[in-house]
């Protein structure tokens, strides 16, 4: 397999999809632009982003398996689930990203792969809260490697017109991880045990860190307009600032539901391991990827009629929408509207996807795609898989005296009402492009 043309970015900061920034068009490169984008290294990307989230979110349906078994509490589970992935996640993602900025991104993929398949595996293996915790350090350590340099491939291999709808394949691929790791987890967990189900989910990952490194070529990385220029200039990047705020305050909220989600349906509904994870992983992966599916192309026809700043709209007023939904899921004491409101507000919130990600490296140079993508992963992934699941699972803890087995809705509430909170951040980026 030949992948090429190979690849190689030309947009500068402030550049938006069609090459619009905050004071009007301005297009200009140092390298010439890739011929469009490869449909293949995009699948690609995809399924190697699906395992990701399979062998993220399994753990969830194991979630009260594994504090049964271990004889843990909630907030430990938390801890385990989030703040032990994020550990060296938050640490080294940077590192990996600035490697895979300097023409290492394919390899780095490739290794973040392996790395994250052969941790979940070993998982199964553990009998103690220590070795687990361990073993969700590496999980997070190969994700660290693999989320900056896998979107710098994706944007290195498309152009600025096509981004949006590049990144919503990807991550609507990548989306069926959900259905995979939630609904077929919670049928595994259910069947053959928490501890077989890490094991088969984890070498699955395998053949295809392969694949990434024998057949995806290295883009180009255009040199450095300033020598010595430090990814710390990111930070002057206001459009930027814009969208790691929302991510930073979005992730906390969409983790900690996605983490604990399964034990809500099994505490509040009664339903089993299997039918908790088949009912929420169906109704969250089907409408996270036929969300994303539609919104990437919205968003970029909205680009080509009204700029950068339309499609900026576009998100806002999605997000904003899809968030009341969330509220009426988790108080309802109807099985069938609460999973109808959770379809609803995935569905349309996963409109933001393609365009979120498209903008990140749309914004800033070719040469700092992976570094922006990382500090983004950071400060959104990192702290809020670290710190929402344990912050849910604590509330949970805390109003269980007070209110039983519905604690967990309460919590499950808090979030929903702190999930309106990033769209003020997503108003305030919109409002940077208006003509």
């Amino acid at each position: 397999m030949d992948l090429r043309p190979v690849p190689s970015g030309s947009e500068h900061v402030g550049d938006g999809p069609q090459g619009m920034n905050a004071t009007g068009p301005e297009a200009h490169s140092d390298v010439p632009p890739a011929r469009g984008w490869s449909l293949t290294v995009t699948l690609l990307l995809g399924v190697a982003g699906m395992l990701d989230f399979i062998d993220r979110f399994v753990f969830s349906t194991a979630n009260d398996a594994i504090k049964h078994d271990l004889h843990l509490s909630d907030a430990t589970v938390g801890l385990l689930g989030g703040t032990a992935f994020a550990l060296l996640y938050g640490v080294m993602i940077l590192p990996f990203a600035l490697i895979s900025d300097r023409g290492f991104a394919a390899r780095m993929a490739s290794i973040g792969i392996a790395l994250w398949s052969v941790a979940t595996a070993l998982m199964g293996r553990t009998h103690g809260s220590a070795a687990m915790a361990t073993t969700r350090v590496c999980v997070g350590l190969g994700q660290a490697a693999f989320s900056p340099s896998s979107a710098a491939l994706n944007a290195a291999y498309s152009t600025p017109a096509k981004r949006s709808t590049s990144f919503a394949i990807s991550y609507g691929v990548s989306y069926l991880g959900y259905i995979i790791g939630l609904a077929g987890g919670g049928y595994l967990v259910e069947h053959i045990g928490w501890r077989a189900t890490f094991a088969a989910v984890g070498l699955a990952g395998v053949p295809v860190a392969i694949l990434m490194l024998l057949f995806v070529r290295e883009p180009r990385i255009p040199r450095a307009a300033q020598d010595g220029e430090s990814w710390l200039t990111l930070l002057a990047n206001r459009p930027l600032r814009d969208l790691l705020l929302y991510g930073v305050t979005s992730q906390v909220v969409s983790y900690g539901v996605t983490l604990w989600g399964v034990s809500f349906y099994m505490r509040s509904f009664g339903l089993t391991a299997g039918q908790a994870g088949t009912w929420f992983g169906l109704g969250i992966g089907i409408a996270s990827v036929v969300g994303t599916f539609i919104g990437g192309p919205i968003a970029d026809r909205v680009a080509r009629r009204t700029g950068f700043g339309g499609a900026m709209r576009f998100v806002f007023w999605a997000y904003l929408v899809s968030q009341p939904f969330q509220i009426v899921q988790v108080l309802t004491h109807s099985l069938d509207l609460s999973l109808t409101m959770l379809v609803l507000s995935a569905t349309i919130s996963a409109f933001c996807t393609g365009p979120i990600y498209g903008a990140i490296p749309s914004i800033v140079p070719a040469h700092r795609r992976a570094a922006a993508v990382g500090l983004y992963a950071l400060l959104a992934n990192a702290i809020g898989i670290g710190l929402g699941p344990p912050l849910f699972g604590w509330i949970s803890d805390m109003l269980t005296p007070h209110f039983g087995i519905n604690a967990l809705r309460m919590s499950l509430l808090v979030a929903a009402i702190l999930s309106f909170w990033p769209a003020v951040h997503l108003f305030q980026l919109q409002r940077r492009f208006r003509g």
